[in-house]
C-alpha cells in the first residue's frame, strides 16, 4: 500500500460498490413478462472518482464499501509484463509499429484494487463482455464461475437478451437477473440445467476470458489485479514472425493501447478521463480517413475540415477549425495529407481521439473527484444524479 500510494497515489481512479447490482438499470421496465419493481433499499449503480492514495487511506475501513475498477495509469503499466500469446494481431500496413510490427492493437489496460476482511468478499453480477480479456492477479484471490452460452443460453435468463446462439454474436454486453450468491430456482428453475465451470486465481496467475463468456467473479482478501483487452475484430497475421513476437519481453506500457490514462498529453480532450468502454476511434475515424486519403491522392486542409465537421454533427466551431488546421500542419509540410500521415501522425491521432471524446459527450463534468454519479434512478428514468462526497 505504501508503494502504491507513493508512486501512483496522485492518479484519479473510478470506484464502484464492492458488490455489484445492476437491478436499477431495469426499474419499471417489462422483463420476462412482468414489471420490474425496485424497492427503496435497492442500491443504484453508482460510480465515484477519487485519488488512488485517498482510496488506500480508507479501503480497509469496514464502513467503506467501494473498490477500484479503473483504467490503469500508463506509468503503472511500465511495471507489468503480460503473457504475450496474443501477439501477432493483423494490422493495416500503415498502422504497423516499426519497432514491433507483430504487436497486436490493444483496447484498454485496467486496474482492480479492493480489500475484503476475513470471510467478506466483493462480487460482480453474472454477465458477459464484448472484448477478449487477459487478467493477472497480483495479490488476493478471484474465484470465477463460467457458463457456455452456446451450450446453455436457453437455460439462463438475460436482462436484454442480446446474445444470438446461432451466430455466437451479441448486440452488446448483457447481464443476468440471477443472483450469484442467492440463486432463486423457484423463479428461474431452468437455471439448474446450466452447466458451470469454475477456477480460482491466486497471485501470479493469469486468465484469458474470451468475449461473450458468461461469468461471475467473487474476490477475497487484499486484492489487486491488472487486465488488458483486445477487440473481437482483431485477427491473426499469418505473416507474423512468431518467434520474434513470443521472444519479446514487453510491458503493458509498450503497447499502443487505443485509450490510455491519463492520456498522451494534457491538451487532449480525454486528459484525466477514465475512458473505459469508449469508442474504437481507429475503426470509426482513422481507418476510413486513411482509405479516403489514399483514394483521393491526399486530402487538403479544407477537405479534412469538411470531414471533421460532418463527424461532429453540429458541434463545429472556431476552436475545432483551429484544431483541424493545427493537426494538419503538425502532420505534413505539404498541401496534402497522405494515408501514411493519417496512420503515423501524432497530431492527427490526437485530433481523432478528441473527435471520439466529443462523440461521448466531450467533457469531464461527471468525473470530478469526490463526485458520485447515480447512472440510473429507482424511477427508471435514466437520469444521472450527482452528489459530492467529502473524501
Amino acid at each position: 500500500d505504501e508503494y502504491v500510494t507513493e508512486h501512483y497515489g496522485h492518479f484519479k481512479a473510478k470506484t464502484e460498490n464492492k458488490n455489484e447490482d445492476r437491478l436499477t438499470d431495469y426499474c419499471h421496465q417489462v422483463k420476462f413478462g412482468e414489471m420490474v419493481h425496485c424497492s427503496e433499499d435497492i442500491l443504484p449503480y453508482v460510480e465515484s472518482y477519487m485519488k488512488i492514495g485517498k482510496f488506500v487511506e480508507q479501503y480497509k475501513s469496514p464502513s467503506f464499501d467501494k473498490y477500484i475498477i479503473t483504467q490503469m495509469p500508463d506509468e503503472m503499466g511500465r511495471e507489468v509484463t503480460m503473457p504475450n500469446f496474443f501477439m501477432c494481431g493483423k494490422r493495416p500496413d500503415g498502422d504497423k509499429r516499426k519497432e514491433h510490427p507483430y504487436m497486436t492493437r490493444m483496447y484498454e489496460h485496467n486496474l482492480w484494487l479492493n480489500y475484503n476482511e476475513g470471510l467478506n468478499f466483493s462480487s460482480s453480477v453474472i454477465h458477459y463482455d464484448m472484448n477478449h480479456q487477459i487478467m493477472c492477479q497480483i495479490t488476493g484471490a478471484k474465484e470465477w464461475f463460467f457458463w457456455d452460452l452456446q451450450e446453455d443460453i436457453q437455460h439462463i435468463p438475460m436482462w436484454s437478451e442480446y446474445y444470438q446462439k446461432s451466430s455466437h454474436t451479441a448486440m452488446g454486453s448483457d447481464d443476468s437477473p440471477i443472483d450469484g450468491e442467492r440463486v432463486d430456482l423457484v423463479k428461474f428453475p431452468q437455471f439448474a440445467k446450466a452447466k458451470w465451470y469454475n477456477t480460482t486465481m491466486q497471485p501470479g496467475d493469469c486468465l484469458y476470458t474470451p468475449a461473450l463468456s458468461l461469468h461471475y467473479v467473487r474476490t477475497t482478501g487484499r486484492a489487486m489485479a491488472v487486465m488488458t483487452m483486445f477487440q473481437t475484430e482483431e485477427r491473426f497475421d499469418a505473416q507474423c514472425d512468431v518467434k520474434a513476437a513470443h521472444g519479446a519481453n514487453l510491458t503493458m506500457a509498450d503497447y499502443d493501447v487505443m485509450w490510455s490514462f491519463p492520456e498522451e498529453d494534457p491538451a487532449n480532450l480525454g486528459w484525466n478521463m477514465v475512458k473505459m468502454g469508449f469508442p474504437n476511434w481507429k475503426r470509426i475515424y482513422q481507418a476510413p480517413l486513411a482509405q479516403y486519403a489514399e483514394s483521393r491522392g491526399g486530402l487538403t486542409v479544407k477537405q479534412l475540415a469538411g470531414i471533421v465537421k460532418k463527424w461532429l454533427e453540429g458541434g463545429w466551431n472556431k476552436q475545432w477549425s483551429s484544431r483541424v488546421k493545427a493537426a494538419f500542419k503538425g502532420a505534413t509540410a505539404s498541401d496534402k495529407l497522405t494515408s501514411e500521415d493519417v496512420w503515423q501522425s501524432k497530431s492527427i491521432r490526437w485530433l481523432l481521439k478528441d473527435v471520439a471524446i466529443h462523440a461521448e459527450g466531450g467533457g469531464r463534468g461527471d468525473q470530478e473527484e469526490g463526485e458520485t454519479v447515480e447512472r440510473y434512478s429507482l424511477a427508471g428514468d435514466g437520469v444521472r444524479r450527482y452528489k459530492h462526497d467529502e473524501m
